[in-house]
């Protein structure tokens, strides 16, 4: 198949071919309009920047580094092979792809930011998406005064970008939807209790909020921590099920099926002895039996739109009133509630 040319693109999208260059070099004196019918037709003809010339053109890498910081000792938690991060990866690539850049993984997995500070010296990153392992914003300060986004680090500085999700809000909505159909001992699966990260703490947040407000009691015997891991999941879910809850709120869908998996184990019938809820609605959701319930987690939306704000901050178009978003998730209910 040909490969597409910056004429290809300037057709497709109705403009001149200086007006498909300017906008992938960053330009920003051009409508909405033009800008989107320009990334439309990149991504609808699979066109393919040529880096090198671009680079010894402008000065610039054309390539973004996607950074994980915070010491991580879960195996099953924060790297590639986890779906939830796989899918937020796979969108940050392809909206940078879009426009020319690369995503490099390389410093991804590393709690080590030397090598990523050093990188970014040698001109090899034009900036970096963060991905915090654990609360700490100060491993961050070397870095404020280049182009980066952070995910889920919302106690930063207001002028540093962060896209965060509503983890708290989703949760309690599970809860409350529990409540509503007469279940009373609600069980919850979170992750590690000393993983002190925003995303989990803000989980626990949410059940707890859940409870307070259907006037549920909490029952310290009915809150669990695992992995989040299938394995780690059914393993507690074995003991937390010997407190005889009659629903269980995980949180991710992964720990959720492997509650599924220990309930089927010891006979219990979902829904009518347990009522099971998960957190991602993973693919794997819609296929397991019965079908998961479980709240959405925009992880598509949050790859992308860290990418978009990326690219906005490095082309400096990114007003300080547009450096904060949080994203909202919402239940999914099907036949596992």
């Amino acid at each position: 198949m040909k490969r597409a040319t910056i004429k290809d693109v300037a057709a497709y999208a109705g403009v001149s071919f200086k007006t498909v260059s300017y906008v992938l070099n960053g330009g920003d004196k051009v409508s909405d309009k033009t800008r989107n019918a320009v990334l439309e037709a990149v991504r609808s003809l699979d066109y393919q920047p040529h880096r090198a010339a671009r680079a010894m053109r402008t000065g610039q890498a054309f390539s973004i580094a996607l950074v994980g910081y915070g010491q991580n000792d879960i195996p099953s938690y924060g790297n590639l092979a986890d779906p939830a991060i796989a899918l937020i990866v796979a969108a940050m690539a392809a909206t940078a792809e879009a426009r020319g850049y690369t995503l490099s993984l390389s410093n991804f997995t590393r709690s080590d930011l030397s090598a990523y500070e050093r990188g970014l010296a040698q001109g090899q990153f034009d900036g970096g998406i963060f991905i915090p392992f654990a609360n700490n914003p100060g491993a961050l300060e070397p870095f404020l005064s280049s182009p980066l986004v952070v995910i889920d680090q919302p106690n930063l500085p207001n002028d540093v970008p962060v896209v965060c999700v509503d983890y708290r809000s989703g949760v309690r909505e599970a809860v409350t939807h529990l409540a509503a159909r007469g279940r009373r001992r609600i069980g919850f699966i979170g992750g590690p209790r000393d993983l002190n990260a925003y995303h989990n703490t803000e989980r626990y947040g949410g059940y707890f909020d859940g409870l307070t407000t259907n006037g549920l009691t909490l029952d310290d015997a009915l809150v669990v921590a695992a992995d989040y891991s299938f394995e780690g999941a059914r393993a507690v879910a074995r003991a937390l099920l010997t407190a005889k809850p009659d629903a269980i709120v995980a949180a991710s869908d992964r720990m959720a099926i492997g509650a599924l998996r220990e309930a089927h184990a010891l006979g219990l019938r979902v829904p009518e002895d347990l009522a099971i809820v998960g957190f991602d609605d993973l693919e794997a959701a819609r296929y397991v039996d019965p079908p998961l319930t479980t709240v959405h987690h925009p992880l598509t939306d949050l790859g992308r739109h860290a990418a978009e704000m990326m690219l906005a901050r490095i082309e400096n178009r990114l007003p300080a009133d547009q450096r904060r978003a949080t994203l909202r998730t919402h239940l999914v209910v099907r036949a596992s509630s």
